[in-house]
């Protein structure tokens, strides 16, 4: 397994790892559980995204354009709660 994203926190990694495995990669979390030694560990690098090394480009392209999207305003979400998912899309 190879890191491809350190994120701020558990619920931060979890995110981005559910994105890598709705795209079929295998993808982990770990770290999420250090949060609590925070003070006797360094505070930043503890939680990351680890992926198979074969999925390591495809993951870091998935979170870059995840990362690169706007917030959707109330309009937006609005058009796509009522389109709903596709078959075979990830998000609208």
């Amino acid at each position: 397994m190879i890191p491809v994203y350190d994120a701020e926190n558990g619920i931060d990694a979890q995110l981005v790892c559910d994105l890598l495995l709705s795209a079929g990669l295998d993808a982990l979390v770990f770290g999420a559980d250090l949060a609590g030694g925070i003070g006797e560990l360094p505070a930043a690098g503890l939680v990351r995204v680890w992926v198979a090394p074969g999925q390591v480009e495809q993951a870091r392209a998935l979170i870059d354009e995840w990362q690169a999207g706007g917030i959707p305003d109330e309009d937006e979400l609005n058009r796509l709660a009522e389109r709903g998912p596709r078959d075979g899309e990830l998000w609208a």
